[in-house]
């Protein structure tokens, strides 16, 4: 009798366990889950014709984004999002990707983003700003960290009837998002309100940062020697002697301003290990942090490389540090 009530308690005890667990997963990976500070972070990102690197960066870099993300004390739980925007008479004008905390499957759904359409300028900013803070399902609790990150480099286009991009700023805020605004090479070619002036307000009405993309390329010198370039805001610099890190270089501003000359060289570019036999002169003078020495220049920037993903770390880590209280 006491050997069949042993047995009965064993078996009952395995299937307390076994409810307990699924999947092997411990008992409380839920609650431990629920007790851990909550992000949301989405990108708003034009995916017209010139965005192709841009969107290639964020496909390939968000999984390691939150990963270095979940390395925080206590580690918060990210949801990631998307909104790809275009304009009127494009393929679509939006397209939502829901928010999840499944990286892989983020990944995959938008793996298969392209840039395309567009050509006319500005593009559907407003109404990307308004899907993006309305189509998209924020978490409601007020201690969830909201970080939306708006990357482009055309300016809204104002349709009669339109949403506002100020109105959605302060709408935004009032519902305690964020909006960090990333201005990508061209941006500073549209004048006055159209472009950066409208990425620095939206940012400053929702109390987050404008920041320009930083690339960078790679140029021989008259003498064969290779030397790194960076070009941010329509401007280029010369990385200084000694500095290895190109993204902590060009944040820190240790870089010295190039100049061009007009004549025409025989050395190629090399932009992203390919060489570019069309060329336009640079000359590397003092004002280019005193290396002497000529260097080509295709003409065409290649944005390949770039500090986008530096860019969104810093400000998720910034938020994550100052709301959720995250150690890194």
């Amino acid at each position: 009798m006491l050997k069949r009530k042993s047995i009965s308690l064993v078996m009952a005890a395995a299937a307390v366990f076994s409810t307990a667990s699924v999947n092997g997963a411990p008992a409380d990976a839920k609650e431990s889950k629920g007790d851990r500070p909550h992000m949301d972070l989405a990108f708003c990102i034009d995916t017209t014709g010139s965005m192709q690197h841009e969107i290639d960066m964020v496909k390939t870099k968000t999984k390691e984004l939150v990963a270095k993300l979940s390395t925080g004390k206590p580690a918060p739980v990210v949801r990631v999002g998307l909104v790809a925007y275009r304009d009127r008479g494009d393929a679509y004008v939006t397209k939502v990707f829901p928010f999840s905390d499944n990286i892989d499957q983020v990944v995959k759904d938008i793996s298969g983003l392209q840039a395309a359409g567009g050509g006319d300028g500005p593009e559907s900013l407003n109404e990307g700003l308004h899907v993006a803070l309305n189509s998209l399902d924020w978490g409601k609790d007020k201690d969830t960290a909201k970080l939306l990150f708006l990357i482009g480099d055309a300016g809204p286009h104002d349709y009669p009837g339109d949403f506002k991009w100020d109105d959605e700023s302060k709408k935004a805020i009032a519902r305690g998002i964020q909006i960090n605004t990333i201005a990508c090479s061209g941006l500073e070619s549209y004048p006055g309100p159209r472009g950066v002036d409208v990425f620095k307000q939206i940012a400053k009405l929702t109390d987050g940062k404008y920041d320009t993309l930083a690339y960078r390329q790679e140029v021989v010198n008259a003498s064969g020697k290779r030397e790194t370039m960076v070009t941010a805001a329509g401007a280029t610099y010369k990385m200084r002697a000694g500095e290895t890190d190109w993204k902590a270089a060009a944040a820190e501003g240790h870089m010295d301003k190039a100049v061009f000359a007009a004549a025409p060289m025989a050395s190629p570019m090399l932009s992203s290990g390919k060489m570019i036999s069309r060329a336009r002169g640079f000359a590397g003078g003092a004002a280019a942090g005193g290396g002497g020495g000529a260097f080509a220049d295709s003409g065409a920037l290649s944005r390949s490389d770039s500090n986008l993903d530096e860019i969104v770390l810093n400000a998720a880590r910034a938020k994550a540090k100052k709301q959720l209280k995250v150690e890194y």
